[in-house]
């Protein structure tokens, strides 16, 4: 049968989209990887799972800082405006509000079997939350190794950016709370994989990279088609984007019906209400405080997702929201201004490396599209930058990883290690502030009124019960919050 439908596929284009120059130009681009290229061994693969490992015990320490303060499990906002509590049931049980499977198609259809299948075993549901969490940020940084041995660098040099990919401030705050985010970032991995993988892969990897793509977050699938570009002609590409796309339809109509609330990401409505989370949208509608400020968002996507800025407390809607969206540097602290520095002049290299790098070019040109379609989008998208990092977090690193191909690869080196250990340092404080600030945030009762998951779901959100004034006293005080 699947015969017949793949020649019955190949007429059809044939007869059709073959005879378009645009087929011809496309075909005409030599998408072969070079036979010089390093293949994966078994040590890579050894390494990668060592790696992992690590990935898992940072996301552990996360948790651990994160766990200081359970309302950051239970509420809304007091971590970047994150919907913890709910991706949290979302992960265990098929009632509750689906609903924001409207951009995140599949989430709920994709990860609950795995969540399930812990509690059954006994595991507390929102452990079991986590735990896939764990699993999945040690995914990430496997895969980041390995991608590092296709792009050719050395296995120690592998090991120093994977290290710095786990030391990021984007991986240390999303490994320790319950977010989409971490399984986005996976496909994302899963696509730049592909694309640099020596040899094709069948299309049934391609399809599942779609599938992922677009299924855990719905402007994601830009990475699987950008891949699928670079690797693929026409035809394949046409018949695997076209096929993924329904496969995610059905996927979305079965969830729709077996979730409870759940949504259809095809829904033109999706759009609309979307509209309402960018910022220049927020910014007419006098809900935007500090204004729509593209530079800043620039700021937070090619810094502060490496080295995070501190954390204080904002008025959103009529919530009280965690974000560093207009933070600078922490008064009377030389380590982010150090590791600033040293990743600017990492970046900087690494832009330099690629243009060296002839021989990967056309992966390096997808890449590059990726990552400036992801800052075009949240440019203007999403009040918090700093929540969706994950997104663009492996690309940034993965073009630091090309310094290695610049001159002066010895200060590369010392730049990467430099960002490493002053980053670290910069993100581990940042981590313990945000739980601080987060704790002294969900002890005033008007707050907990506002955020509180179960207040939420089951009845419509309260008027609050407090004056404003408390409210600014509140941001006062938990603006002064630092680590004890």
């Amino acid at each position: 049968m699947i015969s017949a439908i793949q020649t019955r596929y190949n007429t059809i284009f044939d007869a059709t989209i073959g005879r378009l120059w645009i087929s011809r130009l496309w075909d005409g681009i030599d998408r072969d990887m070079p036979a010089t290229r390093p293949m994966l061994s078994r040590p890579d693969i050894l390494l990668a799972f060592g790696l992992g490992l690590v990935g898992m015990a940072v996301s552990l320490w996360g948790f651990a800082q994160t766990n200081r303060v359970p309302a950051i499990h239970t509420m809304f906002d007091l971590w970047f405006d994150a919907d913890i509590a709910r991706v949290a049931e979302n992960m265990v049980t098929t009632t509750g509000e689906h609903a924001r499977t409207s951009v995140h198609p599949l989430f709920s259809i994709l990860v609950y079997p795995f969540g399930k299948l812990l509690t059954v075993l006994g595991v507390d549901p929102l452990a079991a939350a986590k735990a896939l969490v764990v699993l999945v940020m040690g995914a990430n940084a496997a895969l980041f190794s390995l991608t590092t041995r296709l792009l050719g660098l050395p296995r120690s040099v592998g090991v120093l950016f994977t290290l710095l990919f786990m030391t990021t401030a984007s991986f240390l705050f999303w490994s320790a709370v319950v977010e989409t985010y971490p399984f986005s970032c996976f496909a994302v991995m899963m696509s730049l994989f592909m694309m640099l993988r020596v040899k094709t892969a069948h299309w049934g990897w391609w399809l599942l990279v779609n599938v992922l793509t677009l299924g855990f977050l719905v402007t994601n699938w830009i990475f699987a088609l950008i891949a699928m570009a670079v690797r693929l002609k026409l035809k394949p590409f046409v018949a695997i984007a076209v096929t993924s796309f329904s496969l995610v339809v059905v996927l979305s109509v079965i969830q729709n019906a077996t979730f409870e609330k759940a949504a259809l990401f095809f829904n033109p409505e999706t759009l609309v209400r979307e509209a309402h989370h960018t910022q220049p949208g927020m910014e007419s509608r006098g809900v935007l405080e500090e204004g729509w400020r593209p530079a800043s968002n620039l700021r937070n996507i090619y810094v502060t997702t490496v080295v995070g800025m501190p954390v204080y407390v904002k008025h959103a809607y009529r919530r009280l929201v965690t974000t560093n969206q207009h933070s600078g540097f922490p008064d009377g602290e030389v380590s982010p201004v150090i590791a600033v520095v040293a990743w600017v002049v990492l970046f900087g290299m690494g832009l330099w490396g690629a243009l060296s790098r002839k021989d990967i070019r056309l992966p390096l040109i997808g890449a590059a599209l990726m990552l400036l379609m992801q800052s075009a989008l949240h440019t203007i998208y999403g009040p918090v930058t700093f929540l969706y990092n994950l997104s663009f977090m492996p690309l940034l690193i993965l073009f630091a990883c090309l310094a290695w191909y610049a001159p002066y690869r010895k200060i590369a080196v010392a730049m990467a290690c430099t960002v490493v250990v002053f980053g670290g340092i910069n993100n581990e404080r940042r981590m313990q502030e945000t739980v601080n600030v987060a704790g002294c945030l969900s002890e005033f009762e008007a707050v907990k009124e506002r955020h509180t998951w179960e207040l939420i779901r089951n009845q419509p959100t309260p008027e609050p019960s407090e004056s404003s004034t408390l409210d600014i006293d509140t941001v006062n005080l938990c603006n002064t919050k630092t680590p004890s």
